[in-house]
């Protein structure tokens, strides 16, 4: 807003004490910072510009100055920014309209200024810096901050433990992690619960670090355990889980909910990802090997990069792939179209806020069409973390599991690179050969002839396969005929005709790449033709189509250029012409027409064209000997093209976007990160032939960086809700100025260095939350805590939660003895399991209602199964299974009616119950009382109470022992854990 009204006074020069330097270092900042918003050139508000001295004379709309050099009293920008007293006996300045007044002492600068003289270069241009100044307020912020050298408070500074808390059996603190949160408790007047009995502990911490219950078996022997090593029992009980393959498929299914992995594109037409499950068994097999949670971050970024003596490590890279995938707009879209670039933009954005979400617990995609409203994340840092990835596509990418595999593979592969026309020859080959009419039927005769103009002493034929590595072919041999003969002629019209190869008699296997090497004789001839009798089949066609037939004779391709005669010819150049067969341009290179008495190849110049088919074919017969290739769908920059769906040769240019609109690019993005972390450099400092994977390499090192406080904060925080249902953070995803404030500040940052100091072990830090007397609290808590905290946010009990979707199914089915941990061959993992009938269609279909409750592949761990976006398990809906569309960091909990009828009416429990009634039938036969005995055991871990037994048992006798074991799987107490 303008400074109205201002004073009209000429100035005649500055005088006084102060100097240019006084105005540079303090008034021209606090000018630029506070007042050019609004009285800049470009905004004049009120007519006033303060972008320099002479416009600041000149005055707003009234012509008016905005000082006096030497009389601050006399200067509107002072009796502007002072406050005076209002109307309503408030003091208030008029100036600025928005933000905060001017402190005192920034009054007390410009009076000084004013006061000495006011100097300012006339040509001196001040410069609007509102928004730096915006910008650097927001990154005073406690996420940005470092993590702070926190001390634990000490046992002493605690009150000791009453008489009356001993005799309820309160436990000291027994790790850091409690004189956090006793601190708390005494500063709100509130003391801790007593420790829960042995029987809750080994469910609650079972359940948690398994996702499935304690064996009636290990409860027993943790009871006893404990009553006579309470403390070395738990220990061993938390050390056992932790080490068990169980615990890394439980912690899975939590990691894979924060990053939305979903096993079909979404979108509307929701195709199957039939390689997205070694993701997920990477996932697991880290968690159960503890790999330190700074190489978990890298890999997952640029496990091509930094792990690159493990090929299996590619595989996670799938967590850049797992999110949604538009597969009309990156498949069926035309190229160069404002919704093909929409469709890339927005792939692009799951992928940052996937990352961003994940590792660093920021917003950052809400600065794709802005600057961040309330978090220090400019566009340009937005569009900087899409450069990153804007080399990379997602798609179905190969890899090795053996290490020494993987070597030969790479020694072989770098080997035929010699012979791959881009590397070879430093151009790619558009021109693929002559190609004929498509055919409906196999057995359809085409024909294609080279005339030489005159008979030539021939001493060799060679017929090159085509290579259509476009549309989706398969590459080498498209369109080499399974029955043909070769025939030759010294008049040219093939009344003469012998034949120099029949193919006729069986099919012939594709060649690959590999030409077909005809012996001449020396015989003068002057015409060659190929005759197919039965076409290659392309998918419901067939095809006849050659890369380049050459005749050589004294070591040169005296059919270079010839004249080409066919019963048909796909004229479609560069890539098909009928020109094209004699080009002397093949895969393995272009043949040379004047080196003499050897056929060389025109770009080495060394190796004969024979020398390289010789070549390659052994290498090629080297690779084929090597294990299969597996696959995993992620992040590639090299993939086999489908429909619109190519790879790009480098990565595509990436422009910060006004208002997020394709059609209004501006300035061009590099890769780089958040210029709010300060300690960390924003900018990649990669040069410019950097390989795509250099700028993943990069972000990865910038997440990981110990200095770097959102990615640790993070992961501390998240390990921190999956133990007691909520982080110190409530807000997982969001650690900015809309997310909730720590309720532990001091423990957040005590814990965060301790993970650090522990080399990022995430089962270290499992090991001291759940060993901690904290959680092993009893969940009731007394009224006094209930009134005060009534969220438990301080932790004066232990939270009740109740079973995840995975949990009960999982539950469900080791209860029954049904539970497969592992497939047929013994190993876990491996492809997903389908619960659905599935249907490949435009859009496919997934049928959860024909599907059979007790086929095999409904006996493997939830963790295994097939997840698809667009049509969820209903079942596991029901009881709040997150989308696998978005993020979930946090699993709604809710309490329906629909889920009481899923547990009590599905088919799913239905038949479990039904197996558990037949274990309980075998394991305690004849034996009702017992077998509701051992019912209770299997489920909720004790024995029933005399009146629980005689119920159930009334009930079974009426309806069933599978009714009964309804009942139970139904009660809260199953349902909950204490």
């Amino acid at each position: 807003m303008c400074i109205e009204p201002l004073v009209v006074l000429l100035l005649s020069g500055a005088t006084g004490s102060a100097t240019t330097d006084d105005f540079e270092r303090a008034v021209a900042p606090l000018l630029e910072s506070r007042c050019l918003a609004c009285h800049s050139a470009a905004t004049a508000k009120g007519g006033l510009s303060l972008e320099s001295r002479a416009e600041a004379l000149r005055g707003g709309k009234s012509g008016e100055a905005a000082f006096v050099a030497g009389d601050p009293d006399a200067s509107a920008l002072i009796a502007a920014i002072e406050p005076r007293v209002t109307a309503d006996g408030a003091r208030k300045a008029r100036m600025p309209k928005s933000g905060a007044p001017l402190a005192a002492g920034e009054v007390a600068l410009l009076r000084d200024w004013i006061a000495a003289g006011a100097p300012w270069p006339d040509e001196r241009r001040l410069v609007d810096r509102s928004a730096d100044a915006a910008f650097a307020a927001r990154c005073d912020w406690w996420s940005l901050k470092p993590i702070a050298a926190v001390e634990a408070p000490s046992s002493a500074s605690l009150p000791a433990l009453s008489a009356a808390q001993l005799a309820l059996g309160i436990e000291p603190p027994r790790n850091e992690l409690d004189l956090f949160v006793r601190a708390k408790l005494v500063e709100a007047g509130l003391e801790p619960s007593p420790p829960a009995d042995p029987r809750t502990l080994i469910r609650r911490v079972t359940w948690d670090l398994s996702g499935l219950p304690p064996a009636p078996e290990e409860v027993a022997a943790f009871v006893a355990d404990a009553a006579l090593d309470h403390d070395g029992a738990w220990s061993r009980l938390v050390d056992r889980l932790l080490e068990s393959p169980r615990y890394g498929e439980r912690f899975a299914r939590h990691w894979l909910d924060l990053v939305h992995f979903g096993e079909t594109h979404g979108f509307d037409k929701d195709k199957p990802r039939r390689h997205a499950w070694p993701y997920r068994d990477w996932v697991i097999e880290s968690l159960n090997a503890d790999l330190p949670y700074a190489d978990f971050v890298a890999r997952q970024l640029a496990a091509d990069v930094v792990a690159p003596e493990d090929p299996a490590a590619v595989r996670a890279l799938g967590f850049l792939a797992a999110g949604p995938w538009d597969y009309v707009g990156h498949v069926e879209l035309r190229e160069g179209t404002v919704d093909k670039a929409i469709t890339r933009l927005l792939d692009r954005d799951d992928v940052v806020t996937n990352v961003m979400s994940t590792f660093a617990s920021t917003t950052v995609h809400c600065a794709r069409c802005h600057d961040h409203k309330f978090d220090a994340i400019g566009q340009r840092d937005y569009y900087a973390l899409q450069a990153v990835f804007a080399g990379v596509e997602r798609a179905d990418r190969e890899y090795d599991t053996d290490p020494a595999v993987a070597a030969r593979r790479t020694q072989l592969l770098a080997e035929r690179a010699a012979f791959e026309p881009e590397a070879a020859h430093g151009r790619s080959r558009e021109s693929l050969g002559w190609h004929g009419e498509i055919a409906a039927a196999a057995d359809t005769t085409q024909w294609v002839a080279v005339d030489l103009g005159s008979a030539q002493t021939l001493d060799e034929v060679a017929l090159v396969p085509a290579h259509e590595s476009y549309g989706g072919w398969p590459g080498p041999g498209f369109g080499f005929p399974a029955r043909f003969v070769v025939e030759a002629s010294e008049r040219g019209d093939f009344s003469d005709a012998r034949r120099l190869h029949d193919a006729t008699a069986a099919d012939v296997a594709n060649p690959g790449d590999t030409p077909l090497l005809l012996d001449a004789r020396g015989a003068p001839l002057r015409a060659v033709r190929v005759t197919a009798m039965k076409l290659w089949q392309r998918t419901g066609d067939f095809a006849f189509a050659l890369g380049e037939l050459a005749c050589f004779a004294d070591g040169r391709n005296v059919a270079a250029g010839a004249a080409v005669i066919a019963s048909s010819s796909i004229e479609a150049p560069p890539r098909w012409a009928a020109a094209n067969l004699t080009d002397g341009s093949t895969w393995h290179g272009a043949i040379d027409l004047a080196v003499g008495d050897a056929v060389r190849d025109a770009a080495s110049g060394d190796a004969t064209w024979r020398d390289r088919i010789t070549a390659r074919a052994r290498l090629d017969a080297a690779l084929a000997e090597l294990p299969p290739l597996q696959r995993v769908y992620a992040a590639t920059a090299r993939f086999k093209p489908e429909g619109a769906f190519t790879p790009s040769a480098t990565p595509r240019e990436i422009h910060v976007l006004a208002r997020g609109d394709v059609k209004a690019p501006l300035a061009l993005a590099e890769p780089g990160a958040l210029r709010c972390v300060a300690p960390l450099a924003a900018a990649f400092d990669l040069p410019a032939d950097a390989p795509e994977s250099a700028r993943r390499a990069a972000l990865a090192a910038w997440l990981i960086d110990p200095r770097q406080p959102l990615t640790w904060r993070s992961i501390v925080n998240r390990v921190w809700q999956w133990h007691f249902g909520r982080g110190l953070v409530d807000t997982p995803n969001d650690f900015g100025h809309m997310g909730a404030a720590p309720s532990h500040p001091e423990l957040l940052d005590w814990l965060t260095r301790w993970f650090l100091q522990q080399g990022g072990s995430l089962k270290a830090l499992h090991r001291l939350i759940v060993t901690s007397a904290t959680y092993r609290q009893q969940s009731q808590g007394d009224a006094k805590a209930r009134a005060a905290d009534g969220t438990n946010r301080l932790l004066a009990r232990m939270g009740r939660t109740r079973l995840d979707a995975e949990q009960l199914r999982d539950g469900l089915l080791s209860m029954a003895g049904r539970l497969e941990l592992v497939g047929p061959d013994g190993a876990r993992g491996g492809p997903s399991q389908q619960h659905f009938v599935f249907k490949d269609d435009h859009s496919p279909i997934y049928d959860y209602a024909n599907f059979a409750v007790d086929d095999p592949a409904a006996r493997r761990r939830a963790i295994d199964r097939f997840t698809v976006r667009s049509v969820p398990d209903p079942w596991l809906d029901s009881l709040d299974c997150p989308d696998a569309s978005l993020l979930a960091p946090k699993r709604n909990v809710t309490i329906t009616a629909l889920q009481a009828l899923a547990l009590l009416n599905n088919p799913f429990v239905i038949r479990q119950c039904e197996h558990l009634a037949a274990r309980l039938e075998l394991e305690r036969p004849g034996d009702v009382a017992a077998q509701i005995e051992r019912l209770f055991e299997l489920a909720l871990g004790r024995r029933p109470a005399a009146n629980e037994s005689a119920a159930l048992a009334d009930h079974a006798a009426t309806h069933g022992l599978a009714a009964a074991c309804r009942v139970v799987v139904n009660l809260d107490e199953f349902l909950f854990v204490d």
